[in-house]
């Protein structure tokens, strides 16, 4: 079991002025704009969190969904873990102590074990999916996309900096694969048919 450091943080003002020109700090003191690739990156990891935060709001509604509490448990750990992602990000340029917080192999190999577990039990895919069915699987579905925005926002980072975890990387996109298999799992659950990409259902080739 891996311990961290637990962050020592009293915010007790919430607005400083100190940003009202545009610039932000990152972990070691660095000043940097807040259009900064780094800042980007883990502001929409934040974003992630908050979607993965209203994915546990409406998760509330179907309390007899198989596995619920164990789901409930896991999503709250991730956001736990984005967290933790974040703070490698707002490190990127400065060093940090080595019981910081950080993603390691054991969180990807969790999402891993959670993406075969639950896509054991589906059948394969025969197209791509619309999104659609149920206001809970559309909020797996609106995670899903925004954790793959968030990779691409990564990959523009890592192409600048040559001191990134990897292992953020990876976490990303193990995420946004478990997301989407979890989309189809609770539609299994809840008898909701999957609506499969036809490139011919559409208006211009009805009569």
């Amino acid at each position: 079991m891996t311990k961290y450091k637990e962050p020592k943080i009293n915010i007790s003002k919430v607005y400083t002025k100190s940003g009202d020109k545009g610039e932000t700090h990152l972990i070691g003191g660095i000043k940097v704009f807040k259009d900064d690739v780094r800042v980007i990156a883990y502001g929409e990891v934040d974003e992630l969190n908050v979607t993965i935060g209203l994915l546990l709001f409406h998760l509330k509604k179907y309390p007899k969904i198989d596995n619920s509490k164990y789901l409930f448990t896991r999503l709250s750990s991730i956001q736990n873990e984005l967290f933790n992602l974040g703070t490698v990000l707002a490190a990127i340029g400065s060093s940090l102590p080595s019981n910081s917080p950080k993603i390691n192999d054991k969180d990807i190999l969790i999402l891993e074990n959670d993406i075969d577990n639950m896509n054991s039990i589906l059948k394969p895919l025969k197209s791509f999916i619309l999104p659609g069915g149920d206001e809970l699987t559309l909020h797996i579905h609106y995670s899903r996309v925004v954790c793959r925005r968030a990779e691409r926002s990564l990959i523009t980072v890592i192409k600048k900096y040559s001191d990134v975890d990897i292992n953020v990387l990876k976490y990303l996109n193990r995420l946004s694969d478990y997301l989407f298999v979890l989309g189809r799992w609770v539609s299994k659950y809840m008898n909701i048919e999957e609506k499969l990409w036809s490139p011919n259902k559409i208006s211009s080739n009805k009569k």
